[in-house]
């Protein structure tokens, strides 16, 4: 890491825990500090440590008056999100339809200003016989389903001015993931804890799931895009919190059994280097050699920014190197592959617009060439853009896939 992000990390890390920040760096672009607060939605939060005299003015005044008002606008976003998910729990506990609040509707509580823990949704965890109840229920209060949203384990509901709702009936993705998390899914209902949300009391996931289910969640992020350090300050801030109520030796079996035990230790190692956060006894003596791939996920999580699609070549390559049927053998050969399949796709996986090519093999190539200058032609994304993923991709796809497969995902 060059200075300018030390710094930010020292900035992010002591305002987390509501302190100042005194150290100045030298050679640091604050300028860029702001942007990489921004691309991980931290602005609000690192403000706090940049709130005394001589860090304020190395900042030009337009970039600090944009800072404040972005600042507020977070704060009163978030406390009228907050007061409005008031509203849709009350209708849910009118219907006795029973929910887990997920993520950052806890984790929010731990922040010295929990108004400036930035959230663009709200994760909410229903059982699936609820599903058409709770949908009922959203589309009353005026929510509208994303129909291009939906996963293999959640759906999105929008609203014009309520947050936007994730409602999950598995709490993580089934692509690619151990098909054992039913039993984790159903131990968590019986395990969850009241916690408050505004005014509202409500169900939440018990500190040792939530533990587990902030790293699955990073796991799934990894493998699709990335995570940025937002995710890593939720973990960080739930361990100082309540560390204290978890089991960390139920917390690794666990993580053994559902396939995440060295995602999840590099994580904390991670957390431990960055944030200093105290590793729990239990996982203090779990050592990891290849220094060089903490490195590179550093670097990932930096550059990423909060879901890893800030660089639209490095999130495309990504989406590659992850395979969610089976773990390749060979992480350079099976990332080549689908690069590979992605520019030239089996011909029945294509569109109707390439009919004749599954009609006459022979004009698969012409098909191919068809698909590509397609591609790179759609407004979606930028000409340059796209070149520079068919030129980067593979490799880009290559260094991620080895990196996946150091941390067993």
């Amino acid at each position: 890491m060059d200075n300018t992000q030390i710094q930010f990390i020292e900035l992010l890390s002591h305002s987390i825990r509501g302190k100042i920040t005194y150290r100045l760096y030298n050679n640091v672009n604050w300028d860029k500090i702001l942007t990489i607060a921004q691309l991980h939605k931290v602005e609000g939060i690192i403000y706090s440590s940049l709130s005394k005299k001589d860090m304020i003015s190395q900042l030009d005044c337009e970039v600090l008056k944009k800072l404040q008002i972005s600042v507020f606008h977070t704060g009163t976003k978030q406390l009228r999100n907050i007061y409005n998910l008031a509203k849709i729990f009350s209708r849910f506990d009118d219907e006795e339809i029973p929910v887990i609040v997920l993520k950052g509707l806890v984790v929010r509580n731990f922040y010295p200003h929990p108004e400036q823990r930035d959230m663009n949704d709200a994760d909410i965890l229903v059982h699936k016989e609820d599903l058409k109840k709770v949908k009922c229920i959203l589309l009353d209060l005026g929510y509208s389903q994303l129909e291009d949203h939906v996963a293999s384990h959640h759906t999105v509901f929008y609203h014009y001015t309520f947050p936007i709702i994730e409602l999950h009936w598995h709490i993580v993705k089934r692509d690619g993931f151990s098909s054992d998390l039913d039993k984790f899914e159903e131990d968590v209902w019986s395990n969850s804890i009241k916690v408050n949300v505004g005014d509202s009391e409500v169900r939440s996931l018990c500190y040792e799931d939530l533990a587990l289910h902030l790293c699955m969640h990073m796991a799934s992020h990894l493998a699709a895009n990335g995570f940025g350090l937002r995710q890593l300050c939720d973990l960080v801030l739930l361990v100082e919190n309540k560390g204290n109520e978890i089991s960390w030796i139920s917390f690794l079996d666990k993580s053994k059994k559902y396939g995440f035990e060295k995602f999840n230790i590099i994580i904390f190692l991670l957390c431990n280097r960055l944030f200093h956060m105290k590793i729990p006894n239990e996982l203090i003596n779990i050592k990891l050699s290849e220094e060089k791939y903490i490195k590179l996920l550093i670097d990932e999580i930096l550059k990423g920014g909060v879901y890893g699609k800030k660089d639209v070549v490095n999130a495309f390559g990504n989406q590659i190197a992850f395979n969610c049927e089976y773990k390749d053998n060979n992480a350079t050969l099976g990332a080549i592959k689908r690069y590979t399949r992605f520019i030239f796709p089996r011909v029945e996986c294509m569109s109707d617009k390439y009919i004749y090519a599954k009609r006459y093999k022979i004009l698969i190539p012409i098909a191919w060439f068809h698909h590509l200058i397609a591609g790179l032609f759609r407004k979606e994304y930028s000409f340059i853009e796209k070149s520079k993923f068919i030129i980067r991709g593979a490799s880009i796809s290559v260094k991620k896939n080895k990196l996946l497969k150091w941390m067993e995902l």
